[in-house]
């Protein structure tokens, strides 16, 4: 197994066992960065093929609507949680 390159949290986390403890911590922000770079190629379809581009957008908002309330309420509870402990943690040291 390949050690995992040091990924910025305690030493304890990055030292475990378990490799997937230093990768999840970031997973959401990749799902966010995806959502926000598939608006490039959407951009692209719409210009083209309005309709196809019409088409994707209601099965995306079917989707999306689909997902309960208390997710998204988790999700972004956990999101400003996440980045105001890493800035205070930052900010006192402990990080970097």
């Amino acid at each position: 197994m390949e050690p995992i390159p040091n990924s910025g949290a305690p030493a304890s986390l990055d030292d475990s066992i378990d490799p997937w403890i230093a990768r999840a911590r970031p997973a959401f922000l990749y799902v966010m960065y995806a959502l926000l770079l598939w608006s490039v190629p959407m951009g692209l379809i719409a210009g083209v093929q309005p309709q196809v581009a019409a088409a994707i957008i209601t099965g995306m908002r079917a989707y999306l609507n689909a997902l309960p309330e208390p997710l998204y309420a988790l999700f972004g509870t956990g999101y400003l949680g996440y980045t105001a402990a890493r800035a205070w943690g930052k900010a006192k040291g402990v990080e970097r």
